[in-house]
């Protein structure tokens, strides 16, 4: 989540690098996104307790595709 946050914060880009930098910035928060869905269905019932999900709230959020917020 990190290295998305530092691409977000990188000022002022120039017009011939915009394109290419929201694409990284897409592509990272993607494999982040990922990433996260495929730990969260790791989850014990125990530890979906903890964070507040029920395991239906779990199968809707691991199914959602990668470019799905």
């Amino acid at each position: 989540m990190q290295n998305i946050l530092h691409l977000f914060a990188l000022a002022s880009v120039p017009d011939g690098q915009r394109l290419g930098r929201r694409i990284l910035i897409a592509l990272a928060l993607w494999h982040h996104r990922s990433r996260s869905r495929r730990h969260l269905a790791m989850l014990d019932d125990r530890e979906l307790a903890d964070i507040g999900l029920t395991r239906s709230e779990r199968w809707v959020e691991c199914n959602k595709r990668f470019w799905q917020a």
